[in-house]
Protein backbone atom coordinates (compact mmCIF):
# COMPACT_ATOMS: atom_id res chain seq x y z
CA UNK A 1 0.00 0.00 0.00
CA UNK A 2 1.37 3.39 -1.01
CA UNK A 3 2.10 5.68 1.92
CA UNK A 4 0.73 9.21 2.17
CA UNK A 5 3.27 11.83 1.18
CA UNK A 6 4.55 14.45 3.65
CA UNK A 7 2.74 17.28 1.84
CA UNK A 8 -0.64 15.54 2.17
CA UNK A 9 0.06 14.59 5.78
CA UNK A 10 0.78 18.21 6.69
CA UNK A 11 -2.33 19.38 4.86
CA UNK A 12 -4.61 16.85 6.58
CA UNK A 13 -3.12 17.71 9.97
CA UNK A 14 -3.89 21.40 9.47
CA UNK A 15 -7.45 20.63 8.29
CA UNK A 16 -8.16 18.37 11.29
CA UNK A 17 -6.73 20.99 13.62
CA UNK A 18 -8.96 23.63 12.07
CA UNK A 19 -12.06 21.41 12.44
CA UNK A 20 -11.17 20.71 16.08
CA UNK A 21 -10.89 24.44 16.80
CA UNK A 22 -14.30 25.09 15.23
CA UNK A 23 -15.92 22.32 17.30
CA UNK A 24 -14.27 23.62 20.48
CA UNK A 25 -15.48 27.16 19.79
CA UNK A 26 -19.02 25.93 19.17
CA UNK A 27 -18.96 23.89 22.38
CA UNK A 28 -17.74 26.83 24.47
CA UNK A 29 -19.67 29.70 22.91
CA UNK A 30 -22.53 28.07 20.99
CA UNK A 31 -21.61 29.79 17.77
CA UNK A 32 -23.56 27.40 15.55
CA UNK A 33 -27.37 27.14 15.89
CA UNK A 34 -28.95 23.97 17.33
CA UNK A 35 -31.59 22.85 14.87
CA UNK A 36 -33.22 20.55 17.45
CA UNK A 37 -33.76 23.41 19.86
CA UNK A 38 -35.05 25.62 17.08
CA UNK A 39 -37.52 22.90 16.06
CA UNK A 40 -38.64 22.43 19.65
CA UNK A 41 -39.30 26.14 20.04
CA UNK A 42 -41.19 26.18 16.77
CA UNK A 43 -43.33 23.24 17.93
CA UNK A 44 -44.24 25.10 21.11
CA UNK A 45 -45.21 28.20 19.16
CA UNK A 46 -47.36 26.14 16.80
CA UNK A 47 -49.03 24.35 19.71
CA UNK A 48 -49.82 27.60 21.55
CA UNK A 49 -51.20 29.21 18.40
CA UNK A 50 -53.45 26.22 17.70
CA UNK A 51 -54.55 26.00 21.35
CA UNK A 52 -56.14 29.47 21.13
CA UNK A 53 -58.35 28.35 18.25
CA UNK A 54 -59.15 25.05 19.98
CA UNK A 55 -60.09 26.84 23.23
CA UNK A 56 -62.45 29.10 21.36
CA UNK A 57 -64.22 26.20 19.66
CA UNK A 58 -64.46 24.35 22.98
CA UNK A 59 -65.92 27.42 24.61
CA UNK A 60 -68.73 27.64 22.05
CA UNK A 61 -69.12 23.86 22.25
CA UNK A 62 -68.73 23.37 18.50
CA UNK A 63 -67.28 19.88 18.55
CA UNK A 64 -68.03 19.23 14.91
CA UNK A 65 -66.08 22.21 13.69
CA UNK A 66 -63.33 21.43 16.15
CA UNK A 67 -63.00 17.85 14.80
CA UNK A 68 -62.86 19.11 11.22
CA UNK A 69 -60.26 21.64 12.20
CA UNK A 70 -58.06 19.00 13.86
CA UNK A 71 -58.32 16.76 10.79
CA UNK A 72 -57.31 19.60 8.45
CA UNK A 73 -54.31 20.49 10.61
CA UNK A 74 -53.09 16.88 10.74
CA UNK A 75 -53.52 16.48 6.98
CA UNK A 76 -51.93 19.76 5.88
CA UNK A 77 -48.92 19.89 8.23
CA UNK A 78 -46.36 17.14 7.56
CA UNK A 79 -44.53 17.87 10.78
CA UNK A 80 -47.62 16.97 12.88
CA UNK A 81 -48.36 13.30 13.41
CA UNK A 82 -51.55 13.62 15.48
CA UNK A 83 -53.64 15.95 17.62
CA UNK A 84 -55.94 15.34 20.53
CA UNK A 85 -57.99 16.98 23.33
CA UNK A 86 -57.83 15.22 26.64
CA UNK A 87 -59.86 16.06 29.72
CA UNK A 88 -58.35 16.26 33.17
CA UNK A 89 -59.54 12.77 33.99
CA UNK A 90 -57.53 11.38 31.02
CA UNK A 91 -60.45 10.84 28.68
CA UNK A 92 -59.60 11.60 25.02
CA UNK A 93 -62.66 13.43 23.73
CA UNK A 94 -61.36 14.46 20.26
CA UNK A 95 -58.43 13.25 18.13
CA UNK A 96 -56.96 13.39 14.62
CA UNK A 97 -54.20 11.35 12.91
CA UNK A 98 -54.53 8.36 15.20
CA UNK A 99 -53.59 10.32 18.27
CA UNK A 100 -54.60 7.51 20.63
CA UNK A 101 -51.87 5.24 19.21
CA UNK A 102 -49.27 7.95 18.68
CA UNK A 103 -49.31 9.67 22.07
CA UNK A 104 -47.18 7.99 24.69
CA UNK A 105 -46.64 9.18 28.27
CA UNK A 106 -43.42 8.35 30.07
CA UNK A 107 -43.46 6.60 33.41
CA UNK A 108 -42.56 9.82 35.22
CA UNK A 109 -45.62 11.49 33.66
CA UNK A 110 -43.65 13.65 31.30
CA UNK A 111 -44.08 13.59 27.56
CA UNK A 112 -41.36 12.82 25.12
CA UNK A 113 -39.37 15.47 23.28
CA UNK A 114 -41.53 15.25 20.08
CA UNK A 115 -44.82 15.69 22.02
CA UNK A 116 -46.23 19.07 23.14
CA UNK A 117 -49.25 19.58 25.47
CA UNK A 118 -50.99 22.88 26.28
CA UNK A 119 -53.16 22.91 29.44
CA UNK A 120 -56.70 24.43 29.49
CA UNK A 121 -58.15 26.24 32.49
CA UNK A 122 -61.86 26.61 33.35
CA UNK A 123 -63.03 28.70 36.28
CA UNK A 124 -59.54 28.62 37.72
CA UNK A 125 -59.26 24.85 37.60
CA UNK A 126 -57.42 22.49 35.26
CA UNK A 127 -59.96 21.40 32.64
CA UNK A 128 -57.73 19.38 30.28
CA UNK A 129 -54.92 19.58 27.74
CA UNK A 130 -54.44 20.11 24.03
CA UNK A 131 -51.90 17.50 22.80
CA UNK A 132 -49.85 17.56 19.57
CA UNK A 133 -47.42 14.79 18.48
CA UNK A 134 -44.71 15.98 16.04
CA UNK A 135 -42.33 14.00 13.87
CA UNK A 136 -39.15 13.06 15.71
CA UNK A 137 -36.37 15.66 15.32
CA UNK A 138 -33.70 13.09 16.26
CA UNK A 139 -34.57 10.69 13.45
CA UNK A 140 -33.27 12.34 10.26
CA UNK A 141 -32.52 11.16 6.77
CA UNK A 142 -29.01 11.43 5.31
CA UNK A 143 -29.96 14.50 3.27
CA UNK A 144 -31.39 16.18 6.40
CA UNK A 145 -28.31 15.31 8.39
CA UNK A 146 -25.99 16.70 5.68
CA UNK A 147 -27.81 20.05 5.83
CA UNK A 148 -27.03 20.51 9.50
CA UNK A 149 -24.99 23.72 9.94
CA UNK A 150 -22.26 21.97 11.87
CA UNK A 151 -21.96 19.21 9.28
CA UNK A 152 -21.93 21.73 6.43
CA UNK A 153 -19.22 23.72 8.21
CA UNK A 154 -17.04 20.63 8.76
CA UNK A 155 -17.45 19.42 5.15
CA UNK A 156 -16.56 22.87 3.84
CA UNK A 157 -13.44 23.07 5.98
CA UNK A 158 -12.37 19.57 4.95
CA UNK A 159 -12.78 20.30 1.24
CA UNK A 160 -11.70 23.90 0.95
CA UNK A 161 -9.09 23.58 3.66
CA UNK A 162 -7.41 20.60 2.02
CA UNK A 163 -7.15 22.48 -1.27
CA UNK A 164 -6.10 25.81 0.23
CA UNK A 165 -3.62 24.42 2.76
CA UNK A 166 -2.13 22.04 0.16
CA UNK A 167 -1.50 24.80 -2.35
CA UNK A 168 -0.13 27.12 0.29
CA UNK A 169 2.26 24.55 1.79
CA UNK A 170 3.46 23.45 -1.65
CA UNK A 171 4.17 27.04 -2.58
CA UNK A 172 5.82 27.75 0.74
CA UNK A 173 8.11 24.73 0.41
CA UNK A 174 9.45 26.12 -2.86
CA UNK A 175 10.75 29.18 -1.03
CA UNK A 176 12.31 27.29 1.86
CA UNK A 177 16.08 26.92 1.83
CA UNK A 178 16.94 23.37 2.92
CA UNK A 179 20.58 24.38 3.34
CA UNK A 180 19.62 26.55 6.32
CA UNK A 181 18.76 23.48 8.41
CA UNK A 182 21.84 21.46 7.38
CA UNK A 183 24.72 21.51 9.88
CA UNK A 184 27.68 23.58 8.75
CA UNK A 185 30.06 20.61 8.77
CA UNK A 186 27.69 18.66 6.52
CA UNK A 187 27.30 21.62 4.16
CA UNK A 188 31.10 22.06 4.05
CA UNK A 189 31.57 18.40 3.14
CA UNK A 190 28.83 18.74 0.55
CA UNK A 191 30.53 21.78 -0.99
CA UNK A 192 33.94 20.11 -0.91
CA UNK A 193 32.88 17.51 -3.47
CA UNK A 194 34.76 17.78 -6.74
CA UNK A 195 31.66 17.33 -8.85
CA UNK A 196 28.40 19.23 -8.92
CA UNK A 197 25.72 17.62 -6.75
CA UNK A 198 21.99 18.42 -6.79
CA UNK A 199 19.21 16.94 -4.66
CA UNK A 200 15.81 16.94 -6.40
CA UNK A 201 12.33 16.20 -5.17
CA UNK A 202 9.96 13.71 -6.83
CA UNK A 203 8.93 16.35 -9.37
CA UNK A 204 12.47 17.18 -10.45
CA UNK A 205 12.70 20.48 -8.54
CA UNK A 206 15.93 21.62 -6.91
CA UNK A 207 16.03 21.20 -3.14
CA UNK A 208 19.76 21.48 -2.56
CA UNK A 209 22.84 22.20 -4.67
CA UNK A 210 26.50 22.48 -3.78
CA UNK A 211 28.92 25.23 -4.81
CA UNK A 212 30.40 23.29 -7.71
CA UNK A 213 27.00 22.97 -9.38
CA UNK A 214 26.21 26.62 -8.74
CA UNK A 215 29.39 27.63 -10.54
CA UNK A 216 28.40 25.53 -13.55
CA UNK A 217 25.54 27.95 -14.22
CA UNK A 218 27.97 30.80 -14.87
CA UNK A 219 30.42 33.09 -13.13
CA UNK A 220 27.71 34.56 -10.89
CA UNK A 221 26.51 31.14 -9.74
CA UNK A 222 22.89 32.30 -9.46
CA UNK A 223 20.45 29.49 -8.69
CA UNK A 224 16.86 29.59 -7.40
CA UNK A 225 15.84 26.66 -5.24
CA UNK A 226 12.41 25.19 -5.95
CA UNK A 227 12.70 25.54 -9.73
CA UNK A 228 12.73 22.49 -11.98
CA UNK A 229 16.26 21.41 -12.87
CA UNK A 230 15.31 20.90 -16.52
CA UNK A 231 14.09 24.53 -16.70
CA UNK A 232 17.53 26.01 -16.06
CA UNK A 233 18.38 28.06 -19.20
CA UNK A 234 21.93 26.74 -19.54
CA UNK A 235 20.70 23.12 -19.32
CA UNK A 236 17.48 23.36 -21.33
CA UNK A 237 19.28 23.91 -24.64
CA UNK A 238 21.47 20.81 -24.28
CA UNK A 239 18.68 18.22 -24.31
CA UNK A 240 17.82 16.29 -27.51
CA UNK A 241 15.21 17.91 -29.73
CA UNK A 242 13.24 14.65 -30.02
CA UNK A 243 11.62 15.17 -26.62
CA UNK A 244 13.70 12.58 -24.75
CA UNK A 245 13.28 13.25 -21.00
CA UNK A 246 16.37 14.19 -18.98
CA UNK A 247 18.16 11.40 -17.10
CA UNK A 248 16.91 12.47 -13.65
CA UNK A 249 13.31 12.21 -14.85
CA UNK A 250 13.97 8.66 -16.05
CA UNK A 251 15.62 7.81 -12.72
CA UNK A 252 12.55 9.05 -10.82
CA UNK A 253 9.89 7.45 -13.03
CA UNK A 254 11.73 4.15 -13.62
CA UNK A 255 13.19 3.90 -10.07
CA UNK A 256 16.59 2.93 -11.51
CA UNK A 257 19.98 4.61 -11.61
CA UNK A 258 20.92 6.37 -14.83
CA UNK A 259 24.64 6.95 -15.33
CA UNK A 260 27.02 8.04 -18.06
CA UNK A 261 24.66 10.54 -19.71
CA UNK A 262 26.68 13.19 -21.58
CA UNK A 263 25.62 16.79 -22.05
CA UNK A 264 27.31 19.63 -23.90
CA UNK A 265 26.33 23.00 -22.42
CA UNK A 266 27.35 26.58 -23.08
CA UNK A 267 27.12 28.82 -20.03
CA UNK A 268 27.08 32.60 -19.89
CA UNK A 269 30.46 34.22 -20.41
CA UNK A 270 31.99 31.15 -22.04
CA UNK A 271 32.56 30.68 -25.75
CA UNK A 272 33.46 27.00 -25.60
CA UNK A 273 30.96 24.29 -24.74
CA UNK A 274 31.41 22.27 -21.59
CA UNK A 275 31.08 18.51 -21.59
CA UNK A 276 29.28 17.18 -18.50
CA UNK A 277 28.76 13.56 -17.49
CA UNK A 278 25.50 13.17 -15.53
CA UNK A 279 24.81 10.34 -13.07
CA UNK A 280 21.42 10.00 -11.37
CA UNK A 281 20.21 7.78 -8.53
CA UNK A 282 16.64 7.75 -7.16
CA UNK A 283 16.07 8.44 -3.46
CA UNK A 284 13.49 6.04 -1.98
CA UNK A 285 11.87 5.63 1.40
CA UNK A 286 11.44 2.42 3.40
CA UNK A 287 8.36 1.49 1.39
CA UNK A 288 10.20 1.78 -1.92
CA UNK A 289 8.46 4.98 -3.01
CA UNK A 290 10.63 7.51 -4.84
CA UNK A 291 11.00 10.71 -2.85
CA UNK A 292 13.57 12.43 -5.02
CA UNK A 293 16.78 12.03 -6.97
CA UNK A 294 20.48 12.59 -6.31
CA UNK A 295 22.12 13.96 -9.46
CA UNK A 296 25.82 14.57 -10.02
CA UNK A 297 27.48 16.61 -12.79
CA UNK A 298 31.11 15.84 -13.61
CA UNK A 299 32.90 18.43 -15.75
CA UNK A 300 35.09 16.38 -18.10
CA UNK A 301 35.72 19.22 -20.56
CA UNK A 302 39.46 19.30 -19.89
CA UNK A 303 39.70 15.53 -20.11
CA UNK A 304 37.68 15.62 -23.34
CA UNK A 305 39.98 18.27 -24.81
CA UNK A 306 43.02 16.25 -23.75
CA UNK A 307 41.54 13.11 -25.34
CA UNK A 308 40.79 15.06 -28.51
CA UNK A 309 44.37 16.32 -28.61
CA UNK A 310 45.60 12.80 -27.98
CA UNK A 311 43.41 11.41 -30.76
CA UNK A 312 44.64 14.16 -33.09
CA UNK A 313 48.23 13.41 -32.17
CA UNK A 314 47.70 9.69 -32.68
CA UNK A 315 46.09 10.37 -36.04
CA UNK A 316 49.01 12.57 -37.04
CA UNK A 317 51.46 9.92 -35.84
CA UNK A 318 49.58 7.27 -37.82
CA UNK A 319 49.63 9.47 -40.90
CA UNK A 320 53.33 10.14 -40.37
CA UNK A 321 53.93 6.42 -39.92
CA UNK A 322 52.07 5.68 -43.13
CA UNK A 323 54.07 8.37 -44.88
CA UNK A 324 57.33 6.97 -43.53
CA UNK A 325 56.27 3.48 -44.58
CA UNK A 326 55.36 4.81 -48.02
CA UNK A 327 58.71 6.58 -48.25
CA UNK A 328 60.49 3.43 -47.08
CA UNK A 329 58.67 1.41 -49.71
CA UNK A 330 59.58 4.04 -52.27
CA UNK A 331 63.18 3.97 -51.11
CA UNK A 332 63.15 0.21 -51.17
CA UNK A 333 61.72 0.28 -54.68
CA UNK A 334 64.33 2.79 -55.77
CA UNK A 335 67.03 0.71 -54.11
CA UNK A 336 65.89 -2.61 -55.57
CA UNK A 337 64.25 -1.63 -58.86
CA UNK A 338 65.46 -0.21 -62.12
CA UNK A 339 63.84 3.25 -62.35
CA UNK A 340 63.11 2.95 -66.08
CA UNK A 341 61.61 -0.53 -66.32
CA UNK A 342 60.59 -1.41 -62.79
CA UNK A 343 62.60 -4.60 -63.01
CA UNK A 344 64.95 -5.74 -60.24
CA UNK A 345 68.36 -4.15 -60.32
CA UNK A 346 71.52 -6.26 -60.25
CA UNK A 347 72.10 -6.06 -56.50
CA UNK A 348 68.53 -6.93 -55.48
CA UNK A 349 68.32 -9.60 -58.15
CA UNK A 350 71.49 -11.24 -56.89
CA UNK A 351 70.20 -11.37 -53.31
CA UNK A 352 66.86 -12.93 -54.25
CA UNK A 353 68.46 -15.28 -56.79
CA UNK A 354 70.79 -16.62 -54.10
CA UNK A 355 67.78 -17.47 -51.92
CA UNK A 356 65.91 -19.26 -54.72
CA UNK A 357 69.07 -21.10 -55.74
CA UNK A 358 69.67 -22.45 -52.21
CA UNK A 359 66.01 -23.47 -51.81
CA UNK A 360 65.98 -25.30 -55.13
CA UNK A 361 69.28 -27.03 -54.32
CA UNK A 362 68.10 -28.02 -50.81
CA UNK A 363 64.69 -29.39 -51.87
CA UNK A 364 65.79 -30.81 -55.22
CA UNK A 365 63.53 -28.51 -57.23
CA UNK A 366 63.90 -27.27 -60.80
CA UNK A 367 65.17 -23.76 -61.47
CA UNK A 368 65.78 -22.13 -64.84
CA UNK A 369 67.61 -19.01 -65.88
CA UNK A 370 66.84 -17.10 -69.08
CA UNK A 371 69.10 -14.40 -70.49
CA UNK A 372 67.48 -12.08 -73.06
CA UNK A 373 68.90 -9.34 -75.25
CA UNK A 374 67.16 -6.92 -77.64
CA UNK A 375 68.40 -7.53 -81.17
CA UNK A 376 70.26 -4.70 -82.95
CA UNK A 377 69.49 -2.26 -80.15
CA UNK A 378 72.44 -0.02 -81.03
CA UNK A 379 70.98 0.35 -84.52
CA UNK A 380 67.64 1.39 -82.96
CA UNK A 381 69.35 4.14 -80.98
CA UNK A 382 71.39 5.28 -83.98
CA UNK A 383 68.39 5.27 -86.32
CA UNK A 384 65.49 6.51 -84.14
CA UNK A 385 67.28 8.13 -81.23
CA UNK A 386 67.78 7.27 -77.57
CA UNK A 387 64.25 8.36 -76.62
CA UNK A 388 62.79 5.70 -78.89
CA UNK A 389 65.39 3.27 -77.56
CA UNK A 390 64.14 3.93 -74.02
CA UNK A 391 60.56 3.29 -75.14
CA UNK A 392 61.65 -0.01 -76.67
CA UNK A 393 63.32 -1.08 -73.41
CA UNK A 394 60.19 -0.15 -71.42
CA UNK A 395 57.87 -2.05 -73.75
CA UNK A 396 60.08 -5.15 -73.71
CA UNK A 397 60.17 -5.02 -69.87
CA UNK A 398 56.36 -4.65 -69.80
CA UNK A 399 55.95 -7.78 -71.96
CA UNK A 400 58.33 -9.67 -69.69
CA UNK A 401 56.28 -8.76 -66.62
CA UNK A 402 53.09 -9.82 -68.40
CA UNK A 403 54.57 -13.22 -69.27
CA UNK A 404 56.05 -13.95 -65.84
CA UNK A 405 54.44 -14.93 -62.56
CA UNK A 406 54.60 -12.95 -59.31
CA UNK A 407 57.27 -15.29 -57.88
CA UNK A 408 59.51 -15.07 -60.96
CA UNK A 409 62.55 -12.79 -60.91
CA UNK A 410 62.88 -10.27 -63.76
CA UNK A 411 66.06 -8.22 -63.78
CA UNK A 412 67.44 -5.56 -66.08
CA UNK A 413 70.87 -7.06 -66.27
CA UNK A 414 72.45 -4.49 -68.58
CA UNK A 415 71.46 -1.71 -70.95
CA UNK A 416 69.22 -3.81 -73.21
CA UNK A 417 69.86 -7.15 -71.55
CA UNK A 418 67.44 -8.89 -69.15
CA UNK A 419 67.74 -11.94 -66.90
CA UNK A 420 64.73 -14.03 -65.86
CA UNK A 421 64.73 -16.70 -63.13
CA UNK A 422 61.74 -19.05 -63.03
CA UNK A 423 61.48 -21.75 -60.31
CA UNK A 424 59.97 -25.24 -60.72
CA UNK A 425 60.33 -25.52 -64.51
CA UNK A 426 62.21 -28.21 -66.43
CA UNK A 427 64.27 -27.61 -69.55
CA UNK A 428 61.46 -28.39 -72.01
CA UNK A 429 59.04 -26.08 -70.17
CA UNK A 430 61.77 -23.42 -69.98
CA UNK A 431 62.26 -23.55 -73.75
CA UNK A 432 58.49 -23.18 -74.27
CA UNK A 433 58.35 -20.25 -71.86
CA UNK A 434 61.26 -18.50 -73.58
CA UNK A 435 59.66 -19.02 -76.96
CA UNK A 436 56.37 -17.46 -75.73
CA UNK A 437 58.34 -14.47 -74.49
CA UNK A 438 60.10 -14.11 -77.84
CA UNK A 439 56.87 -14.24 -79.79
CA UNK A 440 55.11 -11.86 -77.38
CA UNK A 441 57.86 -9.26 -77.79
CA UNK A 442 58.01 -9.65 -81.58
CA UNK A 443 54.26 -9.21 -82.13
CA UNK A 444 53.10 -6.95 -79.32
CA UNK A 445 55.96 -4.44 -79.07
CA UNK A 446 55.61 -3.48 -82.71
CA UNK A 447 51.88 -2.87 -82.12
CA UNK A 448 52.62 -0.69 -79.09
CA UNK A 449 55.18 1.33 -81.10
CA UNK A 450 53.19 1.56 -84.32
CA UNK A 451 53.68 5.33 -84.43
CA UNK A 452 57.37 4.72 -85.28
CA UNK A 453 57.57 3.60 -88.90
CA UNK A 454 60.07 0.92 -89.85
CA UNK A 455 60.68 -0.21 -86.27
CA UNK A 456 60.73 -3.94 -85.57
CA UNK A 457 61.62 -5.32 -82.17
CA UNK A 458 62.94 -8.85 -81.65
CA UNK A 459 64.89 -10.53 -78.89
CA UNK A 460 67.30 -13.42 -78.55
CA UNK A 461 67.17 -15.71 -75.51
CA UNK A 462 69.47 -18.20 -73.85
CA UNK A 463 68.18 -20.84 -71.42
CA UNK A 464 69.74 -23.14 -68.87
CA UNK A 465 68.38 -25.30 -66.04
CA UNK A 466 69.88 -26.05 -62.65
CA UNK A 467 71.89 -29.30 -62.61
CA UNK A 468 74.46 -30.88 -60.35
CA UNK A 469 77.12 -29.33 -62.56
CA UNK A 470 76.03 -25.81 -61.58
CA UNK A 471 77.67 -24.83 -58.33
CA UNK A 472 76.35 -21.29 -57.81
CA UNK A 473 73.92 -18.73 -59.27
CA UNK A 474 76.66 -16.98 -61.22
CA UNK A 475 77.48 -20.25 -63.02
CA UNK A 476 73.81 -20.72 -63.99
CA UNK A 477 73.66 -17.13 -65.33
CA UNK A 478 76.89 -17.71 -67.26
CA UNK A 479 75.56 -20.89 -68.88
CA UNK A 480 72.30 -19.10 -69.87
CA UNK A 481 74.42 -16.24 -71.21
CA UNK A 482 76.35 -18.67 -73.37
CA UNK A 483 73.04 -19.85 -74.79
CA UNK A 484 72.20 -16.20 -75.56
CA UNK A 485 75.49 -15.69 -77.38
CA UNK A 486 74.83 -18.80 -79.39
CA UNK A 487 71.38 -17.45 -80.38
CA UNK A 488 72.89 -14.18 -81.50
CA UNK A 489 75.66 -15.89 -83.51
CA UNK A 490 73.16 -18.12 -85.26
CA UNK A 491 70.91 -15.37 -86.57
CA UNK A 492 69.17 -13.71 -83.58
CA UNK A 493 65.39 -13.72 -82.84
CA UNK A 494 65.57 -17.24 -81.47
CA UNK A 495 65.92 -19.28 -78.28
CA UNK A 496 68.99 -21.40 -77.54
CA UNK A 497 69.69 -23.67 -74.58
CA UNK A 498 73.14 -24.13 -73.11
CA UNK A 499 74.89 -27.35 -74.13
CA UNK A 500 78.32 -28.78 -73.42
CA UNK A 501 80.74 -28.68 -76.42
CA UNK A 502 79.80 -27.24 -79.75
CA UNK A 503 76.34 -28.82 -80.16
CA UNK A 504 73.51 -26.30 -79.70
CA UNK A 505 69.83 -26.96 -79.01
CA UNK A 506 67.85 -24.17 -80.61
CA UNK A 507 64.27 -23.10 -81.20
CA UNK A 508 64.38 -20.88 -84.27
CA UNK A 509 61.93 -18.10 -85.05
CA UNK A 510 58.52 -19.45 -85.93
CA UNK A 511 55.30 -17.90 -87.30
CA UNK A 512 53.34 -15.80 -84.84
CA UNK A 513 50.94 -17.89 -82.72
CA UNK A 514 47.38 -16.89 -81.89
CA UNK A 515 46.84 -14.12 -79.27
CA UNK A 516 45.64 -16.72 -76.79
CA UNK A 517 48.93 -18.57 -77.01
CA UNK A 518 50.98 -15.39 -76.67
CA UNK A 519 49.56 -14.40 -73.30
CA UNK A 520 50.00 -17.69 -71.39
CA UNK A 521 52.30 -17.47 -68.36
CA UNK A 522 54.52 -20.42 -67.45
CA UNK A 523 53.02 -23.12 -65.33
Amino acid sequence: MKKIGPLLRLTLALVVLCVALVLQADFLFGLLPDRAQQTRAMHKDVAQALSVQVAYLLEIDDHRTLQRTLNDIAMRNEAILSLGIRKADGALILQAGGHKDTWRVARDGKTRFEQVSVPFQARGEHWGTFEIAFNSVTKRTLSQWLTEPLVVMILFILTAGTLAFGLYIRRALQHLDPSSVIPERVQSAFDAMAEGVVVLDARGRILLANKVFRKLSGPAGNLTLGNALSDLPWLAGSFPKDGTPPPWSNAITQKTANSGYTLEVVTAGESEARRLVVNCAPITDQGGSVRGCLTTFSDVSELHRTNEMLRTTLAELSAAKDEVQHKNEELKRLATRDPMTGCLNRRSFTEEFDVLFEQAREHGQNLICVMMDIDHFKKVNDTFGHAVGDRVIKEVARKLHDACRADDLVCRYGGEEFCIVVPQLGLAQAMEFAERVRLKVMHECAAALRDIEGLNVTVSLGVDVLTDAVSNPAALIDRADQGLYRAKRTGRNKVCAYEEGSTMATMVASPAPSPQENTHAPT
